[in-house]
């Protein structure tokens, strides 16, 4: 992303809109899944009244799980489809405390902090509006966070997503 199209982005996010090119951020794998889901337990519910004998009231079982399955993912899927056509960003704003690998004494509006996984492997946090994020999942964010001062983290209203970090 050139210089230009990155002032344009953060201009767009400080004024509490989603920006088109972050939209891929909202409508990525864990969108695409529930919704190819949903079409399929559409089909799924359509072919098993049509398949079974008339009169078969054991068709019914399956589609009851099927239909809450359905009725979820699409909760899923359209919550991030309405984050999106909403373009609305929520704005956490604060002095960003870095507790390093100590816990936290209590709540701040932004907190950075680091765990010790399975592995013996670091990893670090973001907490911010009551949300946690891993760090390590949002690299293009990562040197955007800048702890002991004042940031903006921006995230969508209904999913609770990360879209970006700005200075304050």
């Amino acid at each position: 992303m050139s210089v230009a199209e990155q002032a344009e982005v953060e201009l767009a996010n400080k004024q509490g809109r989603l920006h088109p090119s972050q939209r891929k951020l909202v409508l990525d794998l864990n969108f695409w899944l529930p919704a190819l889901l949903v079409v399929a337990g559409i089909v799924v519910l359509v072919v098993i009244p049509v398949a079974a004998p008339a009169g078969t009231a054991g068709a019914l079982g399956p589609m009851v799980p099927i239909l809450a399955l359905v009725v979820w993912f699409a909760f899923v899927s359209g919550r991030r489809l309405a984050d999106v056509r909403d373009g609305q960003l929520v704005a956490v704003t604060g002095w960003t405390h870095d507790f390093g690998r100590a816990r936290p004494d209590r709540d701040y509006p932004i907190m950075l902090y680091t765990r010790l996984s399975r592995g013996a492997n670091e990893q670090y946090f973001l907490k911010a509006g009551g949300k946690e994020f891993r760090v390590y999942q949002l690299m293009h964010l990562r040197e955007r966070i800048q702890p002991e001062r004042n940031n903006t983290v921006l995230m969508t209203p209904r999913s609770k997503l990360l879209i970006n970090v700005l200075p304050a």
